[in-house]
């Protein structure tokens, strides 16, 4: 009964999660339309705008062109050069103003043509000098944009300044003519495929389109339009078959609009199938599905639920446990595997036990074999030295050489305490103040002189900033020893005084340290012992740094990886 009810409850959870799939299905379908339209209306708001940017170009050019000739002085002047000048003379001019309105064409490919009338003479001067061209000249009666016939002209008049409540005749017409097959390319511009289209609408009146627009789609478009807007405006158009949606732009300074239309279905259709064929298949997905879900219970839920559970209590490191069921399918051969793993792994870490333990007495005897005997030779000679005339000195320097060997020799422990590290370096450094002119600090916080650590790990450090830096410096004599704890890291700074290392120095050292094999001879063996055992200890992110100090001469730093105790306050070194 209880394993009918855990059935049922699973069909139910499968119903549900095939409903819930459906309905997602539904509202990501409407979504997903929704958000293709926005896309294509977002892509047509764009190419809209784009082709309002080049007709802004456009006609900031020619504006700038009508005025730049009327306020020309040789324009300006023109007729006066006429009467005085001879023939030669002021055809030479007339030839010289043409000369300068050709030259404005071939910069511009908007542009058809610049022409110049002065109305009391009704003389013209044009880049297409033709009566069809004078003709729209002769009608002009105010300054700005102007439709004449099938073309677009802006007009400026001179004078184009006049004294308040004076109105004075126009001297001259300065018009210039755009390129309206030009104007027409535009508009492919302005459209994203076949399923759209775009047209110029003047005074509500005149159409200028490369394509056939629908009569009554431009009557509707015409009805819905709002004047005067600088704003790109949508609208939607509906017909028994198809659905539109319509964007305009209001261009101020010629009366018109840039209108696009695109027809929406053809974007929509994908979706429309694709929603259809998920319906169809969704009853066989439920017929199936509850089949594999009776199937998958009583065939592998059970046994894959008796793995997890054996694989969480070797992951919790019980590697005893054993699977003892017998199964007749394939998951007695997975059962079988299991059991052979997990007795291998039980073997492998009892293996890795034990190897670890004597490598790490290898580890401590090496480093202890590895003290320099000159070390003692250099200390009794010191006692030899002074035992006549400083009994003093002689009970110092041996009091603390045999805490220096004693605590070397009896050294048997993996762990130690950071304390007692300090202790045996000090004593070496109180050694060698004995018999060198050499100052040290140690700065250790209280709270981590009980910090376990590895023996050995910051004598041969100091060790070696006094043999290679201070004992290669002349006047160098300074040792500090600063221990701090920042973030997730215990961090062992030995600092000297001495010679220092340049930067390349400093990164063939560091490079050196990172090999496999310790450095021939004896130079730097000291350094990659120490490094190599923090890094197989404390993790690769351990290790030695190295830094050139405020005195000139190097920093080490013993960077040990240890997690932070609640509680415990981060800081920086």
């Amino acid at each position: 009964m209880i394993k009918k009810m855990y059935m049922k409850r699973f069909i139910y959870f499968f119903v549900f999660f095939l409903l819930l799939t459906l309905s997602l299905f539904f509202v990501m379908n409407r979504l997903s339309s929704k958000t293709l339209e926005e896309n294509l209306i977002g892509a047509s708001k764009n190419q809209l705008d784009y082709v309002k940017g080049i007709l802004d170009g456009i006609m900031y050019e020619a504006n700038m062109y009508g005025v730049q000739f009327a306020a020309d002085s040789d324009v300006r002047f023109y007729q006066n050069h006429v009467i005085e000048l001879s023939n030669y003379d002021s055809q030479m001019k007339k030839n010289d103003i043409v000369d300068r309105l050709r030259q404005t064409l071939l910069s511009s490919r908007s542009i058809e043509s610049i022409g110049i009338y002065w109305t009391s003479e009704e003389t013209f001067l044009s880049t297409n000098n033709t009566l069809e061209a004078r003709l729209p000249f002769q009608k002009v009666h105010r300054q700005g944009w102007q439709i004449q016939g099938d073309s677009l002209y802006y007009f400026a008049i001179y004078p184009y300044i006049h004294k308040s409540g004076q109105t004075e005749p126009a001297q001259y017409v300065v018009g210039v003519k755009l390129n309206t097959d030009y104007l027409k390319s535009l508009l492919k511009k302005a459209v994203n495929n076949d399923s759209s289209n775009a047209f110029f609408l003047f005074n509500q009146q005149r159409l200028w389109s490369e394509g056939e627009v629908d009569t009554d789609l431009l009557k509707a478009i015409t009805d819905m339009l709002s004047p005067g807007q600088d704003a790109t405006l949508k609208y939607d158009y509906h017909t028994n078959s198809d659905d539109y949606y319509v964007l305009s732009r209001y261009i101020e300074p010629i009366d018109a609009y840039l209108i696009t239309y695109t027809r929406t279905n053809d974007f929509l259709q994908p979706l429309d199938r694709s929603r259809k064929v998920f319906l169809a298949s969704i009853l066989a997905v439920l017929t199936l599905g509850l089949v594999v879900i009776f199937t998958f219970y009583r065939n592998y839920d059970r046994n894959i639920r008796l793995m997890e559970k054996k694989f969480l209590q070797v992951e919790q490191g019980n590697h005893s446990t054993r699977i003892t069921e017998n199964t007749d399918n394939e998951f007695y051969g997975l059962f079988r595997s299991f059991n052979h793993m997990v007795a291998e792994i039980q073997g492998l870490f009892v293996s890795l036990k034990t190897e670890t333990e004597l490598r790490r007495s290898a580890e401590l005897k090496q480093l202890q074999a590895q003290i320099n005997p000159h070390f003692l030779y250099n200390s009794l000679f010191f006692i030899m030295s002074v035992a006549q005339f400083s009994p003093d000195a002689v009970m110092r320097m041996s009091k603390h050489l045999a805490e220096y060997y004693r605590y070397l020799t009896k050294l048997d422990q993996h762990e130690v305490t950071l304390e007692s590290e300090l202790q045996f370096a000090e004593h070496y450094l109180i050694i060698m103040t004995l018999s060198k002119k050499i100052e040290y600090n140690i700065d250790v916080p209280p709270e981590l002189a009980s910090t376990p650590l590895m023996p050995l790990m910051i004598q041969p450090v100091v060790e070696n900033a006094i043999q290679h830096g201070i004992e290669g410096q002349q006047g160098a004599h300074r040792v500090t020893i600063d221990i701090k704890r920042a973030e997730a890291a215990i961090l062992i700074k030995v600092s000297d005084d001495g010679k220092g290392l340049a930067p390349d120095e400093i990164r063939r050292l560091e490079a050196q340290l990172e090999h496999a094999t310790p450095p021939e001879g004896t130079r730097g063996v000291g350094l990659w012992n120490v490094n190599r055992r923090l890094k197989n200890t404390y993790g690769e992110a351990s290790g030695l740094q190295f830094s050139v100090n405020d005195w000139g001469g190097l920093s080490v730093l013993l960077l040990i990886e240890m997690p932070i105790e609640k509680g415990e306050r981060l800081c920086d070194y």
